[in-house]
């Protein structure tokens, strides 16, 4: 998608964040190729949704797992070992 519109690349400003969330905050999920006209921004819905998933998002944890998920993780990778694959959806 990038590819075939003139869109800003390189790293997000703070502004494109806020943008980017107060679009998400007002009018929730929907199509992605749509969100970056109406959030006023320059970049592709693939960035767009990116960012959102991977840094934006507030139910995102960041810091360190608590002791108790420490120990489910040693005892799943204990189960099924180095397929950490396995472990992410279930």
């Amino acid at each position: 998608c990038c590819n075939q519109q003139k869109v800003k690349r390189g790293l997000w400003s703070p502004e494109e964040d806020e943008k980017l969330v107060n679009y998400m905050s007002h009018n929730g999920y929907g199509c992605w190729s749509e969100v970056p006209r109406k959030a006023g921004l320059q970049r592709c819905g693939k960035s767009c949704r990116l960012r959102w998933i991977n840094y934006l998002r507030p139910d995102i944890r960041r810091g360190k797992f608590t002791p108790e998920e420490d120990k489910l993780i040693m005892n799943l990778h204990g189960m099924v070992g180095n397929r950490f694959e396995i472990l992410q959806y279930g």
